[in-house]
């Protein structure tokens, strides 16, 4: 149907305008990536190098000592081209997260219009409008590896519903979306690894009960084998690094998650927390959903289950078989977030408002069905559809406008990390590149290391791609799993170039005999370097009071770490955070290649 296939390119292009407003509002002011988003940027620039990123940014799995990361690299490896067709810049890096999720959406909208017609298509248009709005560009433009698969994760759900309803041809996207969601981040492994063996259960089930008609076996086993080598290409360099890194990657995530080292939040508060997000109020409004009562989510549920017993009577198949797979997606990811240990980040059950969504469309999609049988339908079903098409473009428009809206005032993250890079980079690069200093000058080896009061040292990985960016040879001595190939030993190195946050950090490296300051930043007014004090005094206070004491030294020697700890005196939360925005002053000094044992 030709106007059909017009319909979703017009719906295509109408979701994609908020992206390409928020792609301009992020081109100012330049912004610096810092910790994770500097380590994925050295990832990308990694694709097609000499030393490809076989496996994906390091996580909160093992140890220090043997740090796990997230399974693979696909991520990087997707992002590179775009990466280097806008430029190679930060800029560059939203810029290719933002051709992937448009490609993405272009791919959901043709499925969903592959599988129900145009009404299911505008449906479809409608809810995906609405949670666009709710995730944000911070979310959609950002290449984060949390946030990255949450769109491909709604497109791996309709692709395994469509292989539910015996379009094995999309077996392949199964694949492609599946895996992008399970490398990028861990999250997503059990939710994809359980639908991922209900799609091929179900096919080869079905392919079992018609072997007899013509064809069956040959598009069986072309579609079944096509995929599975698919699934070895795209997995292939995390096997590869399993059998050649070290430490190997895939043993440490084995490990780790069958002998959690901390207690996991158990299945009762996991299934608080999908729970949560099955209210649908939350996504219009700024709320997270990691908070609040259950009781919405409960009251959705119920409808839910209402509505698959109508489709069942009914006898909607694809309907149902649509549901079949959000009940097992929900199923699973109670399974999932049960495994959640330490500190509850929003992040880890983004997946959560997919099921959501979906579940909206299909009690939608079921009460449609129902009204259609009404006699007042009945006789003029033309004029219902109309009526239905034109509310659900209402609610497509809304929600695009919604999102343009936020899109148009969309920031580049990390902005104080941002501010200070830009007065602690250019001095740095110039001292260097004059070669003045002993050891340094274009062709120097320069060995990064860090002492931060504030952030676990994530300026310092921004440091590395800085110099990097500038053409300068920079690495750190240690932490070679979350930089790879750019470690800086002092036996190679020609001079440290150190960052030290925190005043009692900047003193007692200016005070170091050899060493020179080459650039200072404090991005606090007096105003705000009296209210840091003023709340740094509360705090320690605080924390004493509560007995604990170790808290009370963190709050000068790692603040990030003081505040995403469990157990927090109430109300603590909110005073530390404003303190880590307030910031602190920082240097940069550069001296003899020397390991200092009090340096990170």
């Amino acid at each position: 149907m030709p106007g059909a296939r017009w319909i979703t390119v017009g719906l295509w292009a109408l979701l994609t305008v908020p992206f390409v407003v928020a792609l301009v509002a992020l081109a100012h002011p330049h912004w610096y990536p810092v910790l994770d988003m500097a380590q994925t940027e050295l990832r990308i620039r990694d694709v097609w190098s000499a030393h490809p990123p076989l496996i994906g940014l390091p996580g909160r799995i093992g140890t220090i000592a043997r740090q796990g990361s997230h399974p693979g690299p696909i991520s990087f490896w997707l992002l590179s081209p775009f990466y280097r067709l806008f430029g190679a810049s930060a800029w560059a890096m939203d810029a290719a997260a933002i051709c992937l999720n448009v490609l993405v959406i272009g791919a959901m909208l043709w499925l969903a219009r592959r599988r129900g017609g145009v009404l299911l298509l505008l449906g479809f248009a409608a809810v995906l409008a609405v949670l666009l709005a709710y995730y944000g560009p911070v979310v959609l433009t950002l290449a984060w590896n949390p946030y990255m698969p949450v769109l491909w994760w709604l497109l791996f759900v309709l692709a395994v519903w469509s292989v539910l309803c015996d379009d094995w041809a999309l077996l392949p996207v199964v694949v492609l979306a599946g895996t992008f969601c399970a490398q990028t981040h861990i999250s997503y492994v059990a939710l994809v690894g359980g639908l991922g063996v209900l799609a091929g259960a179900w096919m080869a089930v079905t392919a079992y009960r018609h072997r007899s008609e013509a064809g069956t076996s040959r598009r069986f086993w072309a579609w079944g084998l096509g995929s599975i080598a698919l699934a070895g290409v795209l997995w292939l360099p995390p096997v590869i690094q399993e059998f050649t890194g070290s430490p190997a990657n895939f043993s440490i995530l084995w490990d780790y998650f069958t002998q959690t080292p901390q207690q996991t939040i158990g299945a009762g508060e996991a299934a608080k927390l999908v729970l949560r997000h099955l209210n649908p109020v939350t996504l219009f409004s700024d709320r997270d959903g990691m908070t609040g009562s259950v009781v919405p989510g409960l009251f959705v549920g119920a409808v839910w289950v209402g509505g698959v017993v109508a489709a069942w009577r009914m006898r909607a198949r694809d309907l149902l078989r649509l549901d079949l797979v959000l009940a097992v997606a929900g199923v699973l990811g109670v399974f999932s977030a049960a495994r959640i240990f330490g500190y509850v980040w929003f992040y880890l059950v983004l997946w959560s408002w997919g099921i959501a969504a979906l579940m909206l469309l299909t009690i939608g999609w079921t009460v449609a069905l129902l009204a259609a049988r009404t006699r007042t339908v009945e006789r003029s079903p033309r004029r219902a559809a109309t009526w239905l098409a034109g509310a659900l473009a209402v609610v497509t428009v809304g929600g695009t406008i919604a999102y343009t809206v936020d899109a148009s005032d969309a920031v580049a993250p990390d902005a104080q990390p941002t501010r200070v890079f830009g007065h602690l980079i250019g001095p740095t690069v110039a001292s260097l590149e004059a070669g003045k200093l002993p050891g340094t000058g274009r062709d120097g080896r320069y060995m990064v290391t860090f002492t931060d009061a504030l952030n676990i040292g994530a300026n310092a990985y921004g440091l590395v791609l800085e110099l990097e960016r500038q053409g300068l040879h920079a690495g750190l001595p240690t932490r070679e799993v979350i930089i790879p190939n750019r470690k800086v030993t002092p036996d190679d190195a020609t001079a440290v170039v150190h960052l030290a946050v925190g005043p009692a950090n900047i003193a007692r490296w200016r005070a170091k005999p050899g060493v020179s300051q080459v650039a200072f930043y404090d991005p606090r007014s007096p105003a705000q370097k009296a209210e840091y004090a003023r709340l740094r005094a509360e705090v320690v206070r605080r924390f004493r009071a509560a007995g604990q004491d170790t808290r009370a030294r963190e709050v000068d020697n790692n603040l990030f770490v003081a505040i995403y700890q469990p157990h927090l005196p109430k109300g603590l939360k909110p005073v530390l955070e404003r303190m880590l925005v307030l910031g602190q002053p920082s240097a940069i000094f550069v001296g003899p290649p020397v390991i200092d044992p009090a340096d990170n």
